[in-house]
């Protein structure tokens, strides 16, 4: 880590840990850096060297144990706080994913259903052709009544057995249509029922996902002004050095316990000076590997 000495508009004077130099860069571009006196967001570099931060220097603010407990109940909440937040943020994607889900489903059962209705349009359209061929052939025969000529009469049976023919290979056709109509109707009614249930299921979980969403709203709500209420109780110093270790710490937790002298926030061994601040000098301590604060449990 690295401390930087700052510098606000208002010519307050402070100094603030930073992961490296470029974090600091970061903080200052997105305006996050503030004055700790009057809480100026005109802030920069103090004219002096920066100080990094090892295991002989650390940001040590004195603390009694009912102080540190409440930091740890405003930190609690934060944590909480930016599970539901971020759990949240997740919802409008999960809906479109839950709703793209249902829609696959919906067009299965629509494709099943479009075919057989293909097939049945098909087997009526066959039908007619055959009782069409069959009225033709009828009216053959009854011309073959009336010729005197062999000739007519046998152009005539001629036609009757084009026509007979082509009501064969039509009645065919329509036989395979029947049996492609049976396996479709099956498909469809598989469709129905299977599909049809578990479409029922994503509607129900996409309905449980919305009221989630709006509970988390509702929840968001209270448990922000839990923090705000139990931020209001906490030591002042205190809180400030929470505040700057959030901007400094990518992600959560902003404070760890120690164990068997390892920081459990990232899990690396920390310097016999941070366990010997934690422990006897009962200071506001950084572990000097991640910038974590770091506690010891009793």
């Amino acid at each position: 880590m690295i401390k930087y000495n700052l510098l606000c508009k208002n010519k307050h004077e402070f100094e603030s840990w930073f992961a490296n130099s470029q974090e600091y860069e970061r903080l200052k571009k997105k305006n996050l850096l503030e004055c700790i006196y009057c809480n100026s967001k005109e802030v920069g570099k103090s004219i002096m060297a920066p100080r990094i931060l090892n295991s002989r220097s650390q940001l040590k603010i004195k603390h009694n144990n009912l102080d540190f407990k409440k930091l740890l109940l405003v930190h609690n909440r934060d944590r909480r706080l930016q599970s539901m937040k971020k759990e949240l943020s997740s919802m409008p994607e999960l809906l479109v994913q839950m709703e793209s889900k249902i829609k696959i489903e919906k067009d299965t059962i629509e494709a099943a259903t479009h075919e057989l209705r293909t097939l049945e349009t098909l087997n009526s359209t066959l039908e007619n052709e055959i009782n069409s061929i069959s009225d033709q052939i009828s009216g053959q025969k009854n011309k073959q009544l009336s010729v005197k000529k062999n000739e007519e009469y046998q152009a005539l049976e001629k036609e009757i057995a084009n026509l007979l023919l082509r009501q064969s290979e039509t009645e065919d056709q329509q036989i395979e249509v029947l049996v492609k109509i049976d396996g479709a109707k099956q498909t469809a009614d598989i469709a129905k029922s299977k599909i049809a249930d578990k479409v029922e299921l994503l509607e129900n979980d996409k309905n449980s996902l919305i009221k989630r969403e709006s509970s988390l709203r509702v929840e968001i709500q209270d448990l922000s002004k839990e923090v705000e209420e139990s931020r209001l109780e906490t030591d002042e110093t205190l809180l400030k050095g929470y505040d700057r270790t959030k901007k400094v710490v990518a992600r959560t937790p902003y404070i760890a316990p120690l164990d068997d002298q390892k920081c459990t926030g990232c899990n690396l061994r920390v310097s016999n000076d941070v366990v010997s601040s934690v422990l006897v000098e009962q200071k506001l301590t950084h572990c000097d590997q991640c910038g974590r604060i770091v506690y010891c449990e009793r």
